[in-house]
């Protein structure tokens, strides 16, 4: 019994190609989108960077944002800049060990908690003032739930 052919319902290829939004307008509209409002200053950024490494003392190159609890950062998120504190940087620096050392990590909110009390001393300002007023309320309530 010899079979025929089957009978396409469609073409194989489309003549007029889809309307589509070209890619970059798509990813700006997924970026304006996202509901993240996480608070972001440069000033306060500038001033963690001013002060002693949290963790042995010397002179801090970068403010380094929380990771690895109460998942405030995650993957491509990270933490408000409330959440950040002074380290140093390069090769065997303390920025470096607070990633690879759940010790270190370990020690985040007590470094935060002396970085947000020098940034209340410092500023007067209402925004940085109240959002280091609730990064400090945040600390304490996650603290206060870990045990």
């Amino acid at each position: 019994m010899k079979r025929s052919a089957l009978q396409r319902k469609t073409p194989l290829r489309n003549r007029a190609p889809m309307a589509r939004k070209p890619l970059q307008k798509r990813r700006k509209a997924a970026q304006k989108a996202s509901s993240d409002t996480r608070w972001r200053s440069e000033r306060y950024l500038a001033f963690v960077r001013s002060l002693p490494c949290c963790a042995c003392g010397g002179q801090a190159h970068s403010a380094h944002h929380v990771i690895g609890i109460w998942h405030a950062s995650g993957m491509g998120l990270k933490a408000p800049d409330s959440l950040a504190m002074p380290v140093c940087d390069g090769p065997g620096g303390c920025h470096q060990a607070i990633h690879a050392s759940p010790e270190m990590q370990a020690r985040q909110p007590w470094w935060l908690i002396d970085t947000i009390n020098r940034g209340l001393d410092h500023f007067t300002d209402e925004p940085i003032v109240g959002a280091l007023a609730d990064a400090l309320e945040f600390i304490a309530a996650k603290e206060d739930a870990h045990g």
